[in-house]
């Protein structure tokens, strides 16, 4: 998958949708099974690989919405970027791994992602 960028706006709810997918023998979109697998999502800075944010389906902050459709579901709560210091989030990345029961680990989806302040105070 290509890159993605992410805004977050500092303190506030950040929730979004993932479904995996991949191409069958006819080119055609098939979802990926993902029953009894972890998800990972962690923000770190590219420069020191300073952790930002993590969040994660043993965390709750994940969940699973319907494994054999590959659909899941991410909340960021207000309190994860509540307070950040926006500089360290300039050259920040992000990714999304999937771990199955066997040990294989897949990264899914990954980008740059920035924090911002809003305008309400």
């Amino acid at each position: 998958m290509t890159d993605q960028t992410l805004s977050i706006v500092a303190g506030t709810t950040f929730d979004f949708e993932l479904t995996w997918e991949t191409q069958n023998a006819d080119a055609e979109l098939e979802p990926v099974d993902i029953t009894g697998c972890q998800v990972v999502l962690q923000i770190r800075n590219a420069v020191d690989d300073s952790l930002l944010l993590s969040c994660s389906t043993q965390a709750g902050e994940v969940t699973v919405t319907d494994p054999l459709s590959g659909k899941m579901q991410f909340h960021i709560a207000p309190s994860k970027t509540a307070n950040q210091d926006v500089t360290a989030w300039k050259e920040a990345r992000w990714e999304v791994r999937v771990i199955f029961p066997s040990d294989d680990v897949y990264s899914l989806v990954r980008g740059w992602v920035k924090l911002i302040f809003g305008v309400v105070r």
